[in-house]
């Protein structure tokens, strides 16, 4: 419940205190994995849509969303594929699929490019609301995930028209959203980190 009040006052706060800013919608795919599952690729698809406020400043623009976004991982094998890892490895699983919900919070800071194009850093406070972990066809939700994912941002956006904006993102996580599972760790590999790609459409109001 703490987290939906956050989301709701952050932009009761922006509506009160920032009548110069512009609002929107968006929506688009993600692609995903996870670091540290001994996986590879971009294997995990879901959608993600949400709002955003925006205001523009003399040198760069301050844009703030609230997102609906899945990560996780996936792999189906054949089983001419499998190797010699340990059996708690995911890479010797014929079938595997890591399945996260969040509602994040994006903060970012905007800088103008040339020909329409501009790029964006900042970082994002994802809140889990929902994890699904699928092993030869059967959730086993032992290892929880954190329930704060701090991500970095950093993407680029190119202008259509003067309403629609292309938006290209790649988000990684800051601090592990959980351990290993053998629970070694190894200088900054700290544990398992998510990383997402995602391509969507940006509607100006």
């Amino acid at each position: 419940m703490n987290k939906f009040l956050f989301f709701f006052f952050l932009f009761h706060f922006l509506n009160i205190h920032g009548q110069n800013f512009k609002g929107g919608f968006f929506a688009g795919i993600t692609s995903s994995q996870v670091s540290g599952d001994e996986l590879s690729g971009f294997n995990k698809f879901g959608p993600s849509f949400g709002i955003f406020v925006k205001k523009d400043f003399d040198k760069y623009k301050l844009k703030v969303e609230l997102i609906y976004t899945t990560k996780g991982s996936k792999r189906i094998l054949n089983f001419n594929e499998l190797n010699n890892q340990s059996d708690f490895a995911y890479g010797s699983f014929t079938n595997y699929n890591f399945h996260l919900d969040y509602i994040g919070v994006p903060v970012l800071i905007i800088l103008d490019l040339k020909r329409k194009f501009e790029i964006e850093l900042g970082s994002s406070f994802d809140f889990l609301i929902n994890q699904s972990e699928e092993i030869e066809y059967y959730i086993d939700n032992s290892r929880k995930v954190k329930t704060l994912d701090l991500c970095i941002i950093a993407g680029i956006k190119y202008s259509i028209n003067e309403k629609i904006d292309f938006n290209a993102r790649l988000s990684n996580s800051i601090l592990p959203i959980r351990p290993h599972a053998s629970g070694q760790v190894y200088k900054l590999n700290l544990g398992q980190y998510n990383t997402t790609l995602s391509l969507s459409l940006h509607y100006k109001l």
